[in-house]
């Protein structure tokens, strides 16, 4: 099953030109089994693109992308908004209460946002060098080790943290455009129905993240 885990529409995430619409028709045009929508803070985006994905037959699983002081994450099976700026030890702690996961989002994404590397180096550390010097990175369930917005190199980059840290890694579009959508997805070997089976696959590790198309 193939998921682009990593959107954003225009009703929770300003940044986005996407409705959730356009959304849902790009993916299902390029082939994919479901989206993830993960607006920037807010579950409202996100739950207002699964209703309109069960009235159009398409699954639309929850997420928030979180800011926090280490950067952004990807939350997945905590369906609340989160504010901006909350530690990333209080994100694991309200999360992992609930039974959700969290992974970095565009760990060393060069071309905007907050992202793990830039928090690091605003501290003057190097995340390449002292990543084993964060704690609080043990207490993450993966990485986005692919993502349809950065360069080949910054992904390859995240791969290795993914490595270094004993995670598996998930892939996703990032999307903002019609353009953008499913350019990275991951694939699932089992076919997934509901959010709760979307949190037990990606425990399970049993998925890869893959290319759709070059950017």
């Amino acid at each position: 099953m193939l998921i682009d885990m990593h959107n954003h529409t225009r009703l929770s995430s300003p940044c986005s030109l996407l409705s959730a619409q356009e959304l849902i028709e790009a993916a299902r045009a390029r082939g994919l089994d479901a989206i993830c929508v993960t607006e920037h803070l807010s579950v409202a985006g996100a739950n207002a693109a699964q209703e309109i994905g069960r009235q159009v037959g398409f699954p639309v699983f929850r997420g928030v992308e979180a800011r926090t002081n280490w950067g952004d994450m990807l939350v997945f099976g905590y369906h609340r908004d989160i504010s901006e700026g909350i530690s990333l030890e209080a994100l694991c702690r309200d999360v992992h209460q609930v039974g959700g996961l969290i992974f970095v989002a565009h760990p060393y994404h060069q071309a905007g946002g907050w992202n793990l590397a830039a928090s690091m180096r605003a501290r003057g550390w190097d995340l390449d060098t002292h990543w084993d010097k964060l704690a609080v990175l043990k207490q993450l369930d993966g990485v986005e080790i692919l993502n349809g917005k950065v360069p080949a190199e910054v992904n390859r980059q995240a791969r290795r943290l993914a490595a270094r840290l004993q995670l598996p890694g998930i892939g996703g579009s990032d999307s903002h455009s019609v353009k953008m959508v499913g350019s990275a997805a991951t694939r699932f070997e089992a076919w997934i129905q509901s959010e709760v089976q979307l949190i037990a696959a990606l425990k399970s590790g049993r998925y890869e993240a893959i290319r759709l198309r070059s950017r």
